[in-house]
């Protein structure tokens, strides 16, 4: 294959979200898709006396693992010729040395703000060193001007079967209280559910399954796959489809979630996607025992991460 194309992916691991899109790169033709990992390998203390030294060397505002990346980061691409598009998710991590460094490497450079500038401010400091700028949050997109780019479906499967009527997984962060309220409620109606909160330790909990390990995406798929409904909590300061919205897509789930612009999307469909009220869960009994509506294809097509990449890269 004739390489015309070399695009480098800087982003999280993201449990493996983020591969996806090096495997669609990669089975275009003319296109050499390298990724490079925000997160992985990590950081590991030599022994104490290390720890002990990047303890020391915060109170004179410098990180030792924050250091660490961004040379890993620079050394890997330096390896490398120089690309014709980096694209980089989460750059608010990298110091502006390293964007620096990095826009040089690359004749296109190209950031996607996963999350909002709200969640991470740092992301209006680095606005200058992009040539385009991708966000999901529509505040942030009417804002800074940013270009709108949701997320993506990056796996499918038409099977309906089902274990279980409801899922969720979530980390325990401001969100807890309402899962557990909404776990309470589907126990009271006697609807069968697998719903669980991430915690590095143990907690307590009335309703929902703690966890200390964190799982990883094929182990969700897999969850996902034997629930007829996932349930999506939006994060306070979000406002933009997650994941779990394009899962349910992809898996042909139905939905129930706190996001109310999920209606103004062409995907929205009332049978299979039901808006809560936070403060007054009402879930009707025929959202749950209806089946699930087909999206068209066309509008699925949309969304599909294959035809994702193609505006940001300009591919065919």
């Amino acid at each position: 294959m004739i390489v015309s194309r070399k695009i480098l992916i800087i982003a999280p691991f993201a449990f493996g979200y983020t591969k996806h899109i090096q495997d669609v790169l990669n089975a275009k033709s003319g296109v050499e898709a390298t990724i490079l990992y925000l997160d992985k390998p990590g950081f590991k203390y030599k022994g104490l006396v290390h720890k002990i030294q990047n303890f020391v060397s915060k109170l004179f505002g410098k990180n030792l693992k924050k250091t660490f990346v961004f040379d890993r980061i620079k050394a890997e691409v330096l390896k490398l010729e120089k690309q014709h598009d980096i694209f980089i998710i989460r750059p608010d991590v990298l110091d502006d040395a390293t964007l620096e460094f990095l826009k040089s490497r690359a004749h296109n450079f190209i950031a996607y703000y996963w999350d909002s500038t709200r969640r991470f401010p740092r992301k209006t400091q680095i606005v200058n060193y992009f040539d385009i700028i991708y966000s999901y949050d529509k505040q942030d997109v009417e804002q800074y001007g940013f270009n709108t780019l949701t997320n993506y479906i990056f796996a499918e499967n038409t099977s309906k079967d089902y274990d279980y009527l409801f899922f969720n997984i979530s980390t325990n962060d401001h969100r807890f209280p309402l899962i557990e309220n909404l776990a309470g409620y589907l126990k009271q109606n006697d609807w069968s559910y697998n719903i669980k909160v991430y915690n590095g330790t143990p907690f307590e909990v009335k309703h929902v399954e703690p966890i200390t390990e964190q799982l990883s995406i094929t182990e969700v798929e897999k969850l996902i796959l034997k629930s007829k409904i996932i349930v999506e909590i939006q994060r306070n300061d979000q406002i933009g489809l997650s994941f779990r919205i394009f899962e349910a897509l992809g898996y042909r789930k139905k939905l129930i979630t706190t996001n109310t612009d999920v209606v103004n999307y062409d995907f929205y469909n009332p049978q299979n996607i039901l808006v809560i009220d936070e403060n007054n869960i009402e879930i009707p009994e025929d959202f749950v025992t209806s089946p699930y509506v087909d999206i068209d294809e066309t509008i699925l097509d949309k969304y599909r991460l294959e035809n994702w990449v193609k505006p940001i890269f300009n591919l065919q």
